[in-house]
């Protein structure tokens, strides 16, 4: 927010047009400024006296500026538009013109006077100052209407209906601006993310090819048979990495349906630990489930879905455990609370054996919370995989959230909304 200006959320011709028929409406002088006093839309229903006279000299023009940014700190500090006497000695008001609690810049009006009588010495004084002669001067500033304090108010009043508008008008435009810029760093990460795949999988062939050459040139059949394994184990997690990117580019794209079907939660979490549970016993990690005493038999949604999200959570878990040797647990809790007509299952993947560094527990939390999947340097391929597990969550109408502590160890906790089958 702290780089944008003014002229970044609105087109200055919309603010010149919209300056313009202020001063038309109200018969008053109208200027728009950016948060140092600096004019970013020429003067509408200006006076001679302070366009052609008073900032037409350099130190009236240093002048009206610091005068004008005084006065939006004023409205500012007040949060109502303030009517103030400008160092020459007219009647102005302004308003500021925000984005949230960053001034943008200032909606001034006015140039009146509010007596029909004038300070001959202070305009000496003053058009000496800035080098302008006095007959001049004062020919300009006679011409100037005067007008009492109520009708002041009131056009001051309006001009702050305005500026609520303009601050209305930038802050819609920043949203979609925001809006723009995630969708781009992730288009950004996305690219960068299948640029460094397609080269990691150019090295690993290469690797590969090499290796089995090598070992085929040493005529040892059991070198070539490790080389063989060694491939088999590294194509696995390979071709799961590009079935990753597969799913993902699909959900992207909404090609993916969902097969909504009568399954058992009990029969999905336990298939899920069958399958992992040899992996994570060679990482000395202990699999096990729990499903409350309350969770329906059977429930109406796609079970095979589900199923692939503890699979890829369980599966992340396991392969980026740190420490092989040392003991850990992972277990899934299953439970439902009512919503309506629904049954909002809760599934909570509880990872006691590791704690998510600060950094990784807010990139998760980011882009669980904004749907945008947002890959930097210092992230991996499971990063990747997580995202995947927030498309499949999403795109069965729930929600992911994750939680990292030295008591709870990292859990992952998905909500999704199901219906109970019932019989006959």
């Amino acid at each position: 927010m702290a780089e944008l200006l003014l002229t970044d959320l609105i087109d200055v011709e919309l603010l010149q047009k919209i300056q313009d028929e202020f001063s038309k409406y109200t018969g008053r002088a109208a200027l728009t400024t950016d948060a140092d006093g600096n004019p970013l839309t020429k003067g509408s229903e200006s006076t001679d006296f302070c366009m052609k006279y008073t900032r037409g000299s350099e130190l009236g023009f240093q002048r009206c500026m610091e005068c004008d940014r005084n006065a939006a700190v004023m409205a500012l500090e007040k949060g109502e538009p303030v009517v103030y006497e400008c160092h020459a000695g007219l009647a102005d008001f302004a308003s500021p013109i925000m984005l949230g609690d960053k001034l943008l810049g200032c909606f001034l009006g006015g140039q009146v006077r509010m007596s029909s009588e004038i300070d001959e010495e202070a305009l000496k004084k003053t058009a000496a100052e800035l080098g302008i002669t006095y007959e001049s001067y004062h020919k300009a500033l006679s011409e100037i209407s005067v007008v009492d304090e109520e009708e002041l108010k009131k056009s001051a009043k309006f001009l702050g209906v305005v500026a609520s508008v303009l601050s209305e008008m930038a802050y819609q435009n920043y949203v979609a601006i925001d809006k723009y810029r995630n969708l781009e760093r992730a288009a950004r990460s996305q690219s960068h993310f299948l640029m460094d795949l397609s080269s990691d999988l150019q090295e690993n062939m290469s690797e590969w090819i090499a290796a089995l050459q090598e070992g085929a040139k040493s005529g040892n059949v059991e070198k070539v048979m490790d080389v063989v394994d060694t491939m088999l184990t590294k194509g696995t997690t390979t071709y799961s990495i590009i079935g990753d990117i597969v799913d993902y580019m699909k959900f992207s794209d909404g090609n993916v349906a969902l097969y909504e079907t009568a399954y058992s939660i009990s029969d999905v979490v336990q298939a899920v630990i069958e399958l992992e549970r040899e992996d994570a016993a060679a990482k000395n990690m202990t699999l096990s489930y729990r499903v409350a005493e309350n969770v329906p038999e059977q429930l109406l949604g796609d079970g095979g879905r589900i199923g692939q999200v503890l699979a890829k959570l369980v599966s992340n878990a396991i392969t980026f455990k740190k420490d092989s040797t040392k003991d850990t647990k992972l277990e899934i809790l299953v439970d439902v609370r009512r919503d309506s007509y629904a049954h909002i299952l809760e599934l909570r993947m509880c990872d006691r054996g590791k704690v998510m560094p600060d950094f990784a527990l807010k990139l998760f939390r980011d882009y669980f919370s904004r749907g945008i999947l947002q890959l930097s340097e210092r992230e991996d391929n499971r990063d990747f995989s997580l995202s995947i597990v927030d498309l499949f969550v999403r795109q069965m109408q729930g929600k992911v959230s994750v939680t990292s502590d030295e008591t709870e160890g990292t859990v992952f906790f998905i909500e999704l909304p199901q219906l109970k089958v019932t019989e006959g």
